[in-house]
């Protein structure tokens, strides 16, 4: 594996990086490893999972061209989510379902959504939520560093540029880098576009990605749960935010309350 790039679109040497030393990575730092992202059609894919899996990592298919069978063989071996369902994944077709087919109709799999409406067209992430329901479907925003500043503004992916579009984050080449998306965004996406209620996107977004992630009492309103909240008005913009009960956010006011 090359190492990052150094800006010149060449493999910087000196910080080269190969699959040895990423496996070492994982194991030294195994209590900080929650997910681990992976094309399973590589060679070794298979009991990479496996490897992974029996260390307590939560496997997740993505960045890949597995087809159909390939990914179904992945997740008999304990994969079980997808990254960013249908991006840097072939398309599907009828004849070649192919690693989305795979992750669409398991239901052990749960598949993480770009609700920016740009990564996903609305139709096909409302498509998607339909085939394996609110409980098996992840809100995220793929967010980078540019996420909620104003277009044009620029930061760094990794050791390339990036600039901030309307809805998108993109390399000075133009291809498309991550999102510009934040999470009040995305739950306004779901209702808004996607047609979701109220309980359903906020499903996608707090209470799927809690359980999937093993946070036992997180993404849930109840009694002695964590209260990390956001409350929105009826255009869906953040009007307070609330960190383990403490107010760490409210608009036009200085936080001084909790709950």
């Amino acid at each position: 594996m090359a190492g990052p790039e150094d800006g010149t679109g060449q493999a910087a040497t000196s910080d080269a990086f190969d699959g040895a030393d990423i496996l070492n990575e994982i194991a030294r730092a195994a209590p900080d490893v929650g997910i681990v992202t992976l094309a399973s059609e590589l060679d070794g894919g298979l009991d990479l999972i496996r490897w992974l899996v029996s260390r307590g990592h939560r496997v997740s298919l993505g960045h890949s061209a597995a087809t159909y069978e390939e990914a179904q063989a992945a997740i008999a071996v304990g994969a079980q989510q997808a990254t960013h369902l249908f991006n840097r994944m072939p398309p599907v077709h009828h004849r070649a379902p192919g690693l989305v087919g795979a992750v669409l109709q398991t239901d052990e799999v749960a598949a993480e959504l770009v609700c920016d409406g740009f990564h996903v067209h609305p139709a096909m992430m409302q498509a998607a939520i339909a085939a394996k329901g609110p409980s098996r479907v992840m809100a995220i925003t793929d967010a980078t560093a540019v996420a909620g500043l104003p277009p044009g503004a620029r930061a760094r992916l990794g050791n390339r540029p990036i600039t901030a579009r309307t809805d998108v984050a993109v390399l000075d080449d133009g291809t498309m880098a991550g999102s510009t998306l934040t999470m009040d965004r995305a739950f306004q996406m779901l209702v808004g576009r996607v047609g979701l209620s109220l309980v359903d996107a906020a499903v996608l977004c707090a209470t799927t990605p809690a359980r999937e992630l093993g946070l036992v009492g997180y993404g849930v309103l109840a009694p002695d749960a964590p209260a990390d909240l956001v409350v929105l008005d009826a255009n869906f913009s953040v009007v307070q935010t609330y960190v383990g009960g403490q107010l760490v956010y409210a608009r036009n006011t200085t936080p001084s309350a909790s709950v």
